[in-house]
């Protein structure tokens, strides 16, 4: 099952801890799209397409952004530490850059035993969105088994056995 998780904030009061031997701060569920608007409009990829096989949308108004890599089988939604307003993920000890930035979902389960959905160590940023089309709030883009719409200023990124990634600069949500 996935994890979901935490808001903070400079305008929000500090989550009440709850009982729990999980570290990991959470996000209000509100905050996490669940399902696309009614009104979701279906866009063309090509809009988003880059030079390698890799398609790159910013998030609404939002400051993260997402790439599908068809040649990869997956998505990778990303954005600045000093964007997030949740509460810092905790690292692991194997990493030793940023973690909880970046969010990766693979189109089906890897046969190497790697997650289906789940965060990177990361030390710089997989894509460059300064040239990319924006994927409007409302709107979706479908490529390569990987199905990502926004709502505000949040993406969520499912596959066809619906493991998820959600990112934006108030929640993240993994489930896979």
């Amino acid at each position: 099952m996935g994890v979901a998780l935490t808001l903070a904030g400079c305008s929000s009061p500090t989550p009440t801890p709850t009982a729990s031997s999980d570290p990991t701060p959470s996000v209000a569920a509100s905050l996490i799209p669940t399902a696309p608007p009614s009104d979701v409009v279906d866009v063309d990829s090509t809009q988003f397409a880059g030079e390698f096989g890799d398609y790159t949308f910013k998030i609404g108004d939002g400051p993260a952004w997402c790439t599908i890599n068809v040649n990869q089988h997956s998505a990778i939604c990303e954005q600045s530490e000093a964007d997030a307003n949740y509460a810092p993920i905790p690292v692991p000890t194997t990493c030793d850059y940023s973690y909880g930035y970046q969010v990766q979902l693979f189109s089906s389960a890897p046969t190497d035993g790697t997650k289906v959905a789940d965060f990177l160590c990361s030390g710089g940023a997989y894509a460059d969105a300064n040239s990319a089309g924006t994927l409007k709030s409302g709107e979706r883009v479908t490529l390569d088994g990987i199905t990502c719409y926004t709502v505000g200023t949040a993406a969520r990124c499912e596959n066809a056995a619906l493991n998820y990634i959600v990112l934006g600069p108030d929640a993240w949500a993994l489930g896979g």
